[in-house]
């Protein structure tokens, strides 16, 4: 019955749950004693304890879904769909594989087959603590940001899901730069994106709201902020990416998920030619992607003959991308927006 005394106490412990596992921030399930209950919690009944941590989010798991085990199988099986017939189409078996907000791991469990290693990022030590326990696989290592930074690693592929629809064009500039960095020289950016939504608001909209509530809103909640797809290309290329397509995400892939209604962005890093294995790996040869790819120079264009990289790929940011609005560290820019991203 509404309003009777057993709705009240659950919905109190709803919130009280809530403000305890964001900690007053929107990074979900980043509070300090998530990983600590969930280290410490016997293993026979640790992944129902990640289960219920998740529910404490606003968005890991839809507002309607109580039975837990239903909603972790629901996301199983849409991300087993996406692993296999979106981003699939542009992994090979041999790329190493950054997964940017990778939430509970649902999707990063999915890709970690098709790929020679994966390493998920997210910015919530409490989300990743939960992945670990729901979503484990032999090459697959979750980490945060920062961690992945000092790893010194650079990938083949980033790809990131129903994450930058939430971020201002500030934190998505940042980011792909960040990502630019990460990628190894010809490497593939595979990023999901909103683009003409009329039910969202532009960011310049939010910022010209003037009430109290709006201001707020802005501040602290999973806001969804519009874009054109001229905004969302000139974000790209100008982060030093090209080789752009923006591919309606129905004509890829069906499955029961709102992304299908949404875009994927295909794009390239382009500066150098791919790097060659050291002598001795035991590696596939990478110099035979520099035909299926193709090999760029430092301003885009297809580079010149007897153009040679390193045996050791670099990180760091192109001379193509602006160094005076080159952020502090790699793949920090979610942490400084201190926002968990939707899971997956």
């Amino acid at each position: 019955m509404p309003g009777s005394p057993a709705t009240f106490g659950g919905r109190f412990r709803s919130l009280a749950g809530y403000a305890l596992a964001t900690a007053g921030t929107q990074n979900f399930l980043g509070a300090r004693w998530v990983p600590v209950l969930l280290a410490t919690t016997p293993a026979r009944y640790r992944r129902s304890m990640a289960l219920r941590l998740l529910s404490l989010s606003p968005h890991y798991f839809q507002p309607d879904e109580h039975d837990r085990d239903a909603a972790a199988e629901r996301n199983r099986r849409s991300r087993v769909i996406l692993a296999h017939d979106l981003l699939g189409r542009y992994l090979l078996p041999d790329d190493d594989v950054l997964d940017v907000g990778c939430g509970p791991g649902y999707l990063a469990a999915a890709v970690a087959p098709r790929v020679h290693a994966l390493t998920a990022v997210d910015v919530s030590r409490g989300v990743l603590a939960c992945a670990r326990v729901l979503n484990p696989a032999p090459n697959l290592e979750y980490l945060v940001a920062e961690d992945f930074h000092r790893s010194g690693r650079d990938v083949d592929v980033v790809y990131c899901i129903a994450v930058v629809q939430h971020l201002t064009d500030e934190v998505v500039a940042a980011a792909l730069r960040d990502w630019h960095g990460a990628l190894r020289p010809g490497g593939r950016l595979l990023l999901h994106v909103v683009i003409d939504d009329p039910a969202w608001r532009t960011e310049a909209q939010w910022r010209a709201e003037r009430g109290l509530v709006g201001r707020v809103r802005l501040r602290f909640a999973l806001n969804c902020f519009g874009r054109s797809a001229d905004q969302v290309r000139r974000l790209i290329t100008d982060s030093g990416f090209g080789e752009l397509e923006l591919i309606p995400m129905s004509t890829l892939v069906d499955v029961d998920d709102d992304v299908t209604g949404q875009h994927l962005v295909v794009a390239r890093r382009l500066d150098l030619t791919p790097p060659r294995p050291s002598a001795g790996s035991d590696r596939s040869d990478r110099s035979d992607r520099s035909d299926e790819f193709g090999a760029y120079d430092e301003i885009g264009g297809p580079a010149e003959a007897g153009t040679t990289a390193g045996a050791t790929p670099h990180r760091g940011l192109a001379a193509a991308v602006p160094a005076q609005s080159t952020p502090p560290g790699h793949l920090d820019s979610l942490e400084r927006l201190d926002l968990d991203p939707l899971g997956h």
